[in-house]
C-alpha cells in the first residue's frame, strides 16, 4: 500500500485505532534496536517482543479497517455460497444508486440468471458489454444466460469471443456444451477433450463432460461417483429453467444419467 494512500485511510480511522496503532509503531523502533544490540541471553526476548509488535498492528490495522468491505465483495461473498437473494439486493442497490461498475454489473447479471431472470440477466449483461465490449467476465456470463434460454449457436458465439479475450481454458467447457445442444458434435467433442483434464475439480463439470462424450461415443459413461458429486447440480439447473429449451433438455439428460446409476 502507498504511503499516501495508508495516510488516508489511517485519517479516517476511529481514535483508539489511531492511538493504538501508533503506539504499536512507536515502540517497533526501540525494539528493533534492543534486539540488534540486546545480550545474547535477552535476544530472544527481543524478537519475541518484535514478533508481537507486528501482530499487534497488524490486528489494530484490520479492526480499523473493519468496515471497508465494499456491497459488491459482500455480494461477491453471496454469490458464492448461493445466497443468490441476498447477492441481488446489494447489487441492485449499487445499480439504481449510479454506483455500479462493469464488474458489479457483471455479477448482477449472473445472480439474476441463478434466479432463473432470463431477460433481466440479458439487459444488465448487455448494459455491461456496451461499456467494455471485449471484457471476458460479461461476455461469458451473457454467453451462459443464452445457453441457459436454449440459444446454442449465440451462447457458443460469445462463450467463444470471452476465450479470444482471456477468459479461463475451463470455459471451454461451456462451449463445449454450447456446440453440443445445437448438434455440432466435432467441435463439442474437440471442446470437451481439451478441458476434460481441467474439470476434475469441479463435479457439475466433471460429470457433464464426462456424459456428453460418452453420449458422442468418445468415452465410458461415467462412474456412479461422478454421477453422485455432479448430479445435484444439474437437477437445479434442470428445475431452475424448465420453461426454457435448455431446462427440458436438462431434464432428458437427468433421467439419461441416473439410469446409468
Amino acid at each position: 500500500m502507498r504511503l499516501k494512500a495508508f495516510f488516508k485511510l489511517f485519517q479516517a480511522w476511529d481514535r483508539p485505532a489511531q492511538i493504538g496503532f501508533a503506539l504499536a509503531i512507536g515502540l517497533f523502533i526501540p525494539a528493533l534496536i534492543f534486539a540488534a544490540f540486546a545480550p545474547t541471553e535477552l535476544r530472544a526476548l527481543a524478537i519475541g517482543s518484535l514478533m508481537a509488535l507486528v501482530i499487534v498492528a497488524q490486528l489494530i490495522f484490520m479492526w480499523a479497517n473493519r468496515g471497508m468491505v465494499t456491497p459488491y465483495t459482500q455480494a461477491q461473498r453471496h454469490y458464492l455460497e448461493g445466497d443468490f437473494d441476498s447477492a441481488r439486493e446489494l447489487l441492485e442497490g449499487l445499480h439504481t444508486s449510479g454506483k455500479a461498475n462493469i464488474h458489479a454489473l457483471t455479477l448482477l447479471g449472473n445472480t439474476y440468471r441463478q434466479l432463473g431472470l432470463l431477460a433481466d440477466s440479458k439487459t444488465i449483461l448487455c448494459e455491461a458489454l456496451n461499456i467494455q465490449p471485449d471484457l471476458h467476465f460479461p461476455l461469458y456470463g451473457f454467453g451462459r444466460t443464452l445457453l441457459s434460454e436454449g440459444q446454442y449457436e449465440e451462447a457458443a458465439e460469445f462463450i467463444n469471443r470471452a476465450l479470444q479475450n482471456g477468459a479461463p481454458i475451463i470455459i471451454r467447457f461451456d462451449l463445449g456444451e454450447a456446440f453440443y445442444r445445437k448438434g455440432s458434435m466435432a467441435d463439442a467433442s474437440e471442446a470437451l477433450h481439451a478441458v476434460a483434464s481441467w474439470v476434475k475439480d469441479e463435479p457439475h463439470r466433471a460429470l457433464m463432460t464426462a456424459y456428453m462424450l460418452y453420449r458422442m461415443g468418445e468415452a465410458q459413461p461415467p462412474s456412479q461417483e461422478v454421477i453422485l458429486d455432479g448430479l445435484a447440480y444439474w437437477q437445479t439447473s434442470a428445475e431452475r429453467f424448465k420453461h426454457t429449451p435448455y431446462g427440458k433438455a436438462l431434464h432428458e439428460d437427468i433421467h439419461f444419467i441416473s439410469a446409468l446409476m
